[in-house]
């Protein structure tokens, strides 16, 4: 018993030394400029903050939507993540959903920034798509 305490123990340890909430006065003074500077209305708003792997990741919520931000020990910003609603999904990124299934339905967007400005979305919609396969299992008429 004294055995799987100590292992149970020391796995809660690693668990909290990967990730660490902070209080916002344990944040570094050039990351909170960086991301007041970024997000100038989360003055105003609350913000939770965790030190991962020497990263300090903000989030907070802007108009319902969840945001999250990422920055290094330096304060470089790392990643940008924020929800939006479906119509800033880029025209390609729709067509290809409607070729899938024309009455797909999106449920999230993610719209994410790295360090080198890229930007990707990370979307999850509903598609149902119908396969037809012959006897061989082999695809004769998709969609």
């Amino acid at each position: 018993m004294k055995k799987i305490i100590a292992v149970l123990s020391l796995l809660f340890m690693g668990f909290c030394g990967y990730s660490q909430e902070l209080k916002p006065e344990m944040v570094p003074q050039k990351i909170l400029d960086r991301f007041h500077h970024t997000f100038p209305q989360s003055v105003d708003l609350p913000v939770s903050w965790v030190k991962e792997k020497g990263d300090y990741k903000a989030t907070l919520t802007i108009m319902e939507s969840p945001a999250i931000m990422v920055i290094d020990s330096l304060g470089k910003t790392k990643r940008i993540e924020r929800k939006i609603n479906e119509i800033y999904l880029p025209k390609n990124a729709k067509d290809y959903l409607k070729n899938l299934d024309s009455n797909y339905q999106v449920i999230t967007v993610t719209k994410i920034v790295d360090e080198k400005d890229k930007v990707t979305y990370n979307t999850t919609a509903k598609i149902k798509t119908n396969f037809t396969f012959d006897d061989k299992g082999k695809i004769s008429n998709p969609k």
